[in-house]
């Protein structure tokens, strides 16, 4: 961003506003002035012309709600971020409704704070492009979902391709399931289906796809997943870029609501590039110390390169409750990371495995396949009854509702 941005406090707290003037100040921002609710609000944002407005919003709403409603509607493209210390449903139902662009919740961070401007101006500038004609008309861009993990044998191949199927026919999604193993590729032995083209053969002929063509190099499941298959020969590799892959991918997402990247128990190009372009990464572990040694390992370079980001980045374990001699919690402490989902040792996966069908399929009941057509539908977004009582997920819920992608 090129010029320091420039900043509204709207607070009747006066203590309030000048702890955040200090805050915005430490991180870089220009605080242009201060102001409390209604006439002097609007009257200041209209002389000053600011870039972005933090607008406090507490009970009782009819204030604070009329004068959000009242900016938005006399300066439309000024972006304006509602904090509060409350985060109850209505009221952050209400600021949406009146036009903030993002919502946060007290005590506030710098990282937090910084992170939410620049995220909401970056929205602003594109939207102002786009008018301008510099950008081309948004394209549909559906939900990369990585599945990535630091060593082999720990079932990525598995959880990607019971994933896809879950999102394909629990979730009601399309889905395109991409094999980037560049030694072995299972995918196609795991879906029990043939290879006649792979992802090298896609990624030589881009230039000449369109959307109807594109599922000519796509193998359809019985499920509805549509599969891109790792080559048979690893030679074919040889000519891929990560440049390839993420043109690769960006097709895909931009025709199917999820495309899960099936990625080896290695580390090269071809797997950062399927990191890189991950809307979500499910890193995968398990209960033995090789593979959790090699995921603290993959998180410090995950959270090198995003940050702690709890909403890209989550951990998955596999096998949960096997006897190994190390407990689930110790891997928690070890990692320095929440798990978010654990996935049973069932003897049922390898059993489906071996006749080439899926577990959601062929045991949709098993303890594996009912973790994994839940992990599915998070996902999906779609409400997972059993766990809706563990946790509030306030939070959760509502934070899609504001980080609208530009």
């Amino acid at each position: 961003m090129a010029k320091v941005p420039r900043v509204i406090i709207i607070d009747p707290d006066r203590e309030s506003a000048v702890e955040l003037q200090k805050m915005l100040q430490l991180i870089g921002f220009e605080v242009l002035a201060s102001a409390g609710y209604g006439v002097e609000a609007f009257t200041l944002a209209l002389q000053l012309r600011p870039d972005l407005v933090l607008l406090r919003v507490e009970e009782p709403l009819v204030r604070p709600i009329q004068t959000l409603v009242k900016l938005n509607d006399g300066m439309p493209d000024l972006p304006i971020i509602v904090y509060s210390t409350e985060a109850n449903i209505r009221l952050m139902r209400q600021s949406m409704v009146g036009g903030a662009s993002d919502y946060l919740q007290e005590p506030l961070t710098e990282e937090e704070l910084e992170s939410s401007i620049l995220r909401v101006l970056e929205r602003k500038e594109r939207e102002m492009a786009r008018r301008r004609g510099e950008l081309e008309d948004p394209v549909p861009q559906g939900t990369i979902v990585t599945v990535f993990g630091a060593k082999g044998g720990i079932g990525k191949t598995t959880i990607a391709s019971n994933l896809a199927v879950a999102l394909a026919m629990d979730a009601h999604q399309t889905v395109a399931l991409v094999d980037m193993d560049t030694r072995f590729g299972d995918v196609a032995i795991t879906m029990d289906i043939p290879v006649e083209r792979s992802i090298a053969d896609l990624a030589r002929n881009l230039h000449n796809i369109d959307r109807v063509t594109l599922r000519d190099y796509l193998v359809e499941h019985e499920s509805g997943v549509r599969i891109l298959p790792a080559p048979t020969r690893p030679s074919d590799w040889r000519n891929l870029t990560a440049a390839h892959i993420r043109d690769v991918v960006d097709v895909l997402a931009q025709t199917h609501d999820f495309v899960v990247l099936d990625t080896p128990g290695t580390f090269n190009e071809i797997v950062a590039a399927a990191i890189e372009v991950g809307t979500i990464i499910l890193l995968i572990t398990t209960l033995d110390m090789a593979s959790i040694k090699d995921t603290v390992l993959a998180l410090e370079m995950l959270h090198e390169r995003f940050g702690n980001d709890e909403e890209r980045i989550k951990v998955i374990l596999n096998r949960s409750g096997m006897d190994t001699g190390v407990r689930e919690k110790d891997v928690e402490r070890t990692l320095d990371s929440p798990l978010w989902w654990k996935i049973p040792q069932d003897p049922e996966v390898m059993k489906a495995g071996q006749l080439g069908r899926p577990i959601v399929m062929s045991r949709p009941n098993s303890k594996a396949a009912v973790e994994m057509r839940e992990i599915a539908r998070a996902l999906a977004g779609i409400r997972n009854r059993n766990r809706a009582a563990k946790g509030s997920g306030l939070g959760r819920l509502i934070r899609p509702l504001f980080k609208r992608s530009a």
